[in-house]
């Protein structure tokens, strides 16, 4: 007979990081929309759509819905690793039992809020990755700005790098733990 102890049950305070984070990433999406409506009503009838990175030259053009390319570009992105990666990634396999305190069950649910940890995560930090694109054409189309904030924007591709080692640290750490 398996007795399943209670202290190896995900806790409460688990499920709602989890919860929160999905729910900011989901936010996130919804401001940059928002942000992006309200922002075209407002827009000079010459627009910046797009900065390059290594030349100070600004392509500007008519105002159009290619102002929408950003907002599009980050909804297909969410959209595709949100439900990409469910499908792929998190389903928990077999049912079997480890000779040992924990079940092999609860490894891989703790595994699987990990992974839902790490790309909830991803998710909003690259929603600010295009956000921070979007309010940078903005304001460079009224021309309040010379370019993007490369620091800020480095920052955030930091962040998502970090995220690599962070999920294998923490994967190590939480095997470690059940052990």
């Amino acid at each position: 007979m398996v007795v399943k102890s209670k202290a190896f049950e995900p806790p409460r305070r688990r499920l709602a990081t989890l919860r929160l984070l999905a729910f900011s990433g989901w936010l996130l999406l919804a401001v940059g929309w928002g942000m992006s409506l309200y922002a075209y009503a407002r827009l000079p009838q010459e627009v910046a759509l797009w900065q390059s990175f290594w030349v100070k030259k600004v392509l500007r053009g008519e105002k159009s819905l290619l102002f929408f390319v950003y907002p599009v570009a980050q909804t297909v992105f969410f959209l595709a690793i949100r439900f990409g990666a469910g499908a792929f990634f998190f389903r928990v396999h077999g049912q079997g039992k480890r000779a040992m305190v924990v079940s092999q069950e609860e490894v891989e649910r703790r595994l699987l809020d990990l992974k839902k940890e790490t790309l909830f995560l991803i998710l909003i930090f690259s929603s600010l990755v295009f956000i921070h694109l979007q309010t940078s054409l903005v304001l460079l189309s009224h021309r309040l700005v010379s370019g993007v904030n490369a620091f800020y924007l480095g920052m955030l591709l930091a962040v998502l790098l970090i995220l690599i080692p962070y999920y294998a640290v923490r994967r190590r750490m939480l095997l470690r733990s059940l052990s």
